[in-house]
């Protein structure tokens, strides 16, 4: 053929050459595939026996008084000669070999250099402490940069001098003194004065920049203007080495308002700053958070970068040692708060959080707005004790309980229970298809808002349904899920992340607290929440088309909140409706390999993605959030 020689007869003898190779393999690929599916649903058979589990119900039960064990020794006074004895690898430990494995990033030339101004506040320094901040800035790789320093009425005389030696010595540096001391707003807004950059970035007295900190902020700047900047940070202890990081996820509205997550490195557009009247002294103590809250209260484009590029150093007078070193920060905040909260919702409440310096804001549930409960069961034993736990547990009256049987063996004593109750009921007579069930309740419900449970799920707080309810009406939020716990109190359920073990899982499963993770305990925005207990607006629901039912079994709550997300809505978590969760007591264990496989085709771009709610620094290979080394 390559010379033109070959003959008709020749051509179509290759032709059927090609077709029956072509037939050979569809036949294979057929043939495998069959034999991998066969596979999978005896592998899933395997998992779902009784031997199995009941082989794996000695080490479960270990698991969970070991569990048990721990928190009691860690509220006990044996838990430091517990440390003693086992010597558990420490967080500090763990995370000074993660530093020691840092890569900076690749600098590469920039096509726009904007001029960052840094705000450097001052006010009676550590002569080290401020000599390692100022030099932190003359190490940065990127060299577009103004120190905008302001002397608020030390009382030494050396710092004014030291700061003017340094602004004679370098023309990005610009230094201001204050006769007397006017408070740390008002000595920031007159560095600010001096600021002639396209971005304003914020630096404490006592703390340090990372050498890469500004060309990171440089480069993010590439692909757009955004009006907010934060990265994370890490501590820096007595000795100076780093220690304890805080890793945080992208922008989560619901987050900032439960504390400054933002924390340091602040960097804002200079326009947006000029717009927003900078730092208000009324909130000095908590001046930050007050500006976050006001710059996000319109809308404002917020970019996360991912990178440790600020080094907080821990003293007895900072709050990076102790929350308490600074008494009136807490109050200052929880003014700015109530402020915003207001201006969002006039019946809101803002109330401190579990810690200094931590908020939460309850938002109004009118008495008028009817909830529809939709319970899918197939087991009248599981059913009579969700339907026991919601009466008895949910301070919540206006609502209704929808209940779709699942019609599969001995339905008489599901019959009966139903007879028995005030609640809706359908049924279903097919195979189990968890996504179908819930949306034929969703059919039958009169509620405004509908809330999936599982029947294997039982409330644990009055509140619970008022604290989905107040989420799930505010128009800007799609979805809200609850905390689950598992009987021994170990967390089940706080927030589904996507790429987990290549597919979505449930971070912090099977945990009771976070070293690296420090959100736990706060309403934020997440990617998904289960399906065991998930909260949505009913017009919500049917503009997304319910939830989607090739997916039976798995990946059907997780998909109806990625299309929540993509049809603009937010998606949440809240800590306080709180539940238990027993657990694959619906169905069985175990994905198939075909929910799977469409799962990962439909979402493949979000899943090469990272979480913008996770961070790539911790592990997508477990469920535990432990550092990625």
């Amino acid at each position: 053929m390559a010379r033109s020689l070959a003959s008709a007869e020749d051509l179509e003898k290759l032709t059927e050459l090609i077709e029956q190779i072509l037939t050979r393999t569809e036949l294979d690929r057929k043939r495998w595939d069959k034999r991998f599916r066969d596979l999978d649903e005896r592998l899933l058979a395997i998992e779902n026996s009784r031997i199995l589990r009941l082989l794996r119900w000695p080490g479960r039960l270990l698991l969970d008084w070991r569990g048990r064990l721990g928190q009691a020794l860690l509220h006990s006074p044996l838990h430091p000669v517990y440390l003693k004895l086992v010597r558990p690898r420490g967080a500090v430990e763990l995370y000074q070999r993660w530093v020691a494995t840092e890569r900076p990033p690749e600098e590469r030339p920039l096509g726009r250099r904007p001029v960052i101004s840094v705000i450097l506040p001052v006010h009676n320094p550590a002569r080290e402490w401020l000599d390692a901040a100022v030099d932190s800035l003359l190490g940065q790789t990127y060299t577009d940069w103004q120190l905008c320093a302001s002397d608020d009425g030390s009382s030494d005389p050396w710092v004014a001098e030291r700061l003017a030696a340094r602004a004679a010595a370098d023309p990005r540096i610009r230094f201001v003194r204050c006769a007397e001391s006017q408070g740390i707003s008002a000595a920031s807004n007159r560095a600010g004065e001096l600021a002639r950059g396209d971005y304003v970035g914020f630096l404490d007295q006592d703390d340090t920049l990372a050498p890469w900190a500004l060309y990171s902020i440089a480069e993010a700047l590439q692909d757009g203007e955004p009006d907010i900047l934060y990265s994370d940070e890490d501590y820096l202890d007595e000795r100076g080495s780093r220690v304890q990081p805080i890793f945080k996820p992208a922008f989560s509205p619901d987050l900032l308002r439960c504390c400054m997550y933002f924390g340091h490195f602040l960097v804002v557009r200079k326009a947006k700053l000029d717009k927003a009247g900078w730092l208000r002294s009324a909130f000095d103590g908590a001046q930050d958070y007050d500006l976050a809250l006001r710059l996000t209260a319109e809308t404002a484009s917020v970019r996360h970068i991912p990178r440790v590029l600020y080094h907080w150093r821990r003293h007895p007078a900072s709050t990076a040692s102790s929350p308490k070193a600074k008494p009136a920060s807490h109050a200052a905040g929880f003014r700015a708060l109530s402020e915003a909260a207001s201006q969002q919702d006039a019946a809101a409440v803002v109330e401190s959080g579990p810690a200094p310096n931590t908020y939460r804001v309850r938002w109004p549930s009118p008495a008028a707005l009817r909830v529809s409960l939709v319970v899918c069961s197939r087991k009248a034993e599981l059913l009579a004790r969700c339907l026991r736990a919601v009466e008895r547990n949910t301070a919540y009256e206006n609502r209704e309980i929808v209940v779709v049987q699942h019609r599969t063996g001995d339905t008489a004593r599901m019959d009966r229970l139903l007879e028995r109750t005030r609640c809706l009921w359908t049924s279903h007579t097919g195979p189990f298809n968890f996504s179908l069930m819930n949306n034929l309740g969703a059919r039958q419900a009169g509620g405004e808002i509908l809330v999936f449970l599982n029947d294997d799920v039982e409330p644990l707080t009055p509140d619970w349904l008022h604290e989905l309810l107040a989420h799930a009406r505010r128009p800007e939020v799609g979805v809200a899920g609850a905390r689950l716990l598992y009987p021994t109190g170990a967390i089940q359920h706080a927030g589904l992340t996507i790429g987990i073990m290549n597919g979505v899982g449930h971070l912090h499963r099977d945990t009771y607290s976070a070293q690296f993770w420090n959100w736990l305990p706060f309403t934020r925005n997440v990617s998904a929440v289960t399906g065991a207990c998930l909260a949505i607006r009913k017009g919500v629901f049917e503009e997304l088309g319910g939830f989607d039912e090739a997916f039976p079994v798995n990946y059907g709550d997780a998909d109806l909140c990625l299309r929540a997300r993509q049809a603009g809505y937010e998606v949440l978590i809240e800590p306080a409706a709180t539940l238990r969760h027993y657990e694959c007591r619906t169905r069985g264990p175990g994905v198939s390999l075909e929910e799977r496989e469409r799962w990962q085709e439909r979402w493949a771009e979000w899943l090469e993605a990272d979480d913008p709610f996770y961070t790539p620094h911790l592990t997508t290979k477990r469920e535990d959030a432990s550092l990625e080394l």
